[in-house]
């Protein structure tokens, strides 16, 4: 065990504003700018989404949850299935777990992506 013996002080240190921080022009500027770039990444976020993505349908995200359900109880009926025999398991049933983990992991992905989507208003539930 190591002992120090002291005192040790710590300080608060101020943080100060830039002088473009301080430049109210500046400050506006910065802030326009961002708030153009926001625009120019919600428009072209809609405009592509839009035209590629099909509608999206409660119906859409009821199937897609009830398929990303399916997958995660493969995956761990996989997993559970490995539990039961002893030793290591054999490569091809470690790889055919992984493949079943990847499928379930990016479906699940892809719905919380389209969730985003969603939320930010890209494109509308029909």
């Amino acid at each position: 065990m190591v002992r120090y013996v002291g005192k040790v002080e710590t300080r608060k240190v101020d943080r100060l504003l830039t002088s473009a921080e301080l430049d109210r022009e500046q400050r506006h500027a910065l802030q326009a700018f961002r708030e153009r770039m926001d625009r120019t990444i919600i428009d072209a976020n809609e405009m592509v989404l839009r035209a590629k993505l099909p509608e999206i349908t409660p119906e859409v995200m009821t199937r897609m949850a009830v398929r990303i359900a399916e997958l995660r109880a493969g995956y761990l009926g996989k997993a559970l299935a490995l539990v039961e025999t002893p030793g290591v398991p054999p490569v091809a049933a470690l790889d055919d777990l992984q493949r079943h983990r990847m499928a379930f992991e990016e479906l699940r992905e892809a719905f919380e992506a389209i969730e985003r989507v969603i939320e930010r208003g890209y494109s509308k539930v029909v």
